[in-house]
């Protein structure tokens, strides 16, 4: 499972409120870049890395906006990026008898 790497926070809103208002509040942050995703996924990055209290106070705005942090990468839609599928041949994987 891929995790975010060192400095960035994914956070995920179930609804448009929550994810309104949880901009809002980063937005008056310094000390960070916000980079939409998609309608409910944001991800933030810190200007600096090793910024323990800056990335406390993030996570925990993200929290009291009723957003998530994601510490695994796999469950973001946004990020899963579509697959091309194969042509299919048009022969029957398991033959049919009688």
């Amino acid at each position: 499972m891929p995790k975010p790497k060192k400095g960035e926070i994914y956070a995920t809103f179930n609804n448009d409120f929550a994810y309104e208002r949880a901009l809002e509040k980063l937005n008056k942050m310094s000390a960070i870049s916000i980079e939409l995703l998609d309608k409910h996924t944001i991800k933030i990055t810190l200007q600096k890395k090793n910024d323990q209290k800056l990335e406390e106070a993030v996570k925990s705005t993200i929290r009291n906006s009723k957003g998530y942090v994601e510490h695994d990468l796999e469950t973001i839609n946004a990020l899963n990026v579509a697959r091309e599928r194969k042509p299919d041949s048009g022969v029957l994987d398991t033959p049919f008898y009688g």
